[in-house]
């Protein structure tokens, strides 16, 4: 161990000298300041224009006035998708998913405010985000830090000398690879700080129940991450003959699992399994909410089943003569019908999207770029699986108002006489205000078991690559 910390200590003294490295260190410290001080201000906007929009919105909905139930479920509310504070971190897929959504009964309306809407088509490469520095910028720091670890030392002749003194390559790989983790530590140490501040300082405020336990995760696959770049890029250099040839090598390995094959897998997924269009969507919802998901039962044959099943069942001769209004249970019936159509073709959808995320996920066993990718996401509560959780919710808050409303409509009015029953603030108060806390870390993690297997799996491949090289290696080949 003594002799990997004095391999270490030297290695540090080298990169110091490179002046190329140390300006590199400080250009990617100064971008990882930047992207997380720009997240800060976008996280603390966003959060204080939701919450403000949000209270104005709750206080329309209590003080709509005196007016019939299903009227007041057309009025409807907003719903905002609050920022987790991970997200200043890493933005995933907020830009694209929207940040608000209007509830009403009988709709189920889209997201709006997308941001990526108004960017170019520049932000399909990415947004300048702290994880975009760590996952993309910080492995090619890594690259020119390590790729002359031992080129430099063939080149020099003073591996020789040093395998003349009793060092064995297993020492000289470990110490190199020791003073490189401690270098990019040490450059990454202000910025890692700043991330646990911010986590903790927002904890109150957070719809993340496990804040801290979430940094502390994203501390450790960056950490494995890192060292995998680390690692590798000294064992191209023990292979390699010279300084040009490991970096050239890297910087191509670089290139294929950080910008080729990442943008491939996301084409291919694209084609391998298409989305249809928002508007072939939602004219397939119509159309099914017309005739029924058979294509047989319109609207008014699901009626007069309807209203047969009710004058059987209380046995009266007219709509009239039930003890509530059938009006309300219509409606009520209606809408559960248009829930059961856009739960079918929402199905559908997220099959597709499922599937295109399956394939990135299997792609992830060959590229530990997009395991991260995956897993910093999901840990930031900016992933799909987090969004789709969010959606449900949001779903079932529009479900439940509707339903309140109806039955509120059903149990208070008399038939036929829509517009002589107005409901008061009492019921609107009924509806709680909606609040959403993500699904804890274990619980997603769970969704994400091939990009943790994906890390393993690399971690072991460059445990066996180093300690075979290592004894494969002699030092007449210095």
């Amino acid at each position: 161990m003594r002799q990997v910390l004095l391999i270490a200590q030297k290695e540090i003294k080298v990169a110091l000298r490179e002046k190329l490295v140390v300006s590199m260190g400080a250009v990617t410290l100064l971008l990882l300041g930047v992207a997380l001080y720009a997240g800060y201000v976008s996280y603390q906007q966003q959060k204080e224009i939701i919450t403000k929009t949000q209270t104005e919105k709750r206080k329309e909905w209590l003080n709509q006035g005196d007016k019939h139930p299903h009227i007041a479920a057309h009025y409807g509310t907003f719903v905002f998708k609050s920022k987790t504070v991970l997200s200043l971190f890493d933005f995933g897929l907020d830009a694209y998913t929207g940040t608000s959504v209007y509830l009403e009964a009988h709709y189920q309306h889209g997201f709006m405010f997308r941001p990526a809407q108004d960017h170019t088509s520049m932000i399909r490469f990415g947004e300048l985000s702290a994880a975009l520095v760590l996952q993309v910028l910080v492995p090619l720091l890594i690259i020119f830090l390590a790729f002359g670890a031992f080129t430099r030392e063939r080149e020099s002749g003073t591996l020789k000398l040093l395998m003349s003194q009793g060092i064995s390559f297993r020492i000289l790989t470990w110490g190199k690879i020791v003073a490189y983790g401690i270098i990019l530590a040490v450059v990454l140490l202000p910025f890692v700080a700043g991330i646990f501040i911010l986590s903790v300082s927002g904890i109150r405020q957070e719809v993340i129940p496990d804040v801290a336990f979430r940094a502390l995760l994203l501390v450790l696959i960056y950490s494995v991450y890192l060292w995998l770049f680390i690692s590798f890029s000294v064992w191209i250099s023990l292979r390699s003959a010279t300084g040009r040839n490991a970096l050239l090598t890297l910087l191509a390995c670089w290139m294929f699992f950080a910008v080729l094959m990442p943008k491939t897998v996301a084409n291919l997924s694209e084609s391998f399994y298409s989305l249809p269009s928002m508007r072939e969507f939602r004219a397939r919802i119509q159309e099914d909410k017309r005739n029924g998901l058979d294509g047989k039962t319109p609207r008014s044959v699901r009626m007069a089943r309807l209203e047969k099943e009710y004058l059987e069942k209380y046995r009266v001769d007219s709509v009239q003569q039930l003890p509530f209004n059938f009006e309300g249970v219509s409606m009520q019936a209606g809408e559960e019908h248009g829930n059961k159509v856009y739960d079918h073709h929402l199905g559908k959808l997220r099959e597709t999207f499922h599937r295109q995320n399956r394939l990135s996920s299997i792609a992830s066993l060959f590229n530990p770029y997009l395991a991260v990718q995956h897993l910093s996401m999901a840990l930031s509560g900016t992933d799909m699986h987090t969004f789709i959780h969010f959606e449900e919710e949001v779903e079932g808050y529009r479900r439940e108002l509707v339903r309140k409303m109806n039955n509120d409509m059903a149990e208070n009015s008399r038939y036929g006489e829509f517009y002589g029953y107005k409901a008061q603030s009492d019921l609107w108060q009924e509806i709680d205000d909606f609040t959403y806390q993500t699904p804890t870390a274990p619980v997603l993690l769970q969704l994400y078991h091939l990009e943790i297997l994906s890390l393993l799996f690399w971690m072991m491949s460059v445990f066996v690559l180093l300690n075979y090289s290592n004894r494969k290696m002699k030092p007449l080949h210095g």
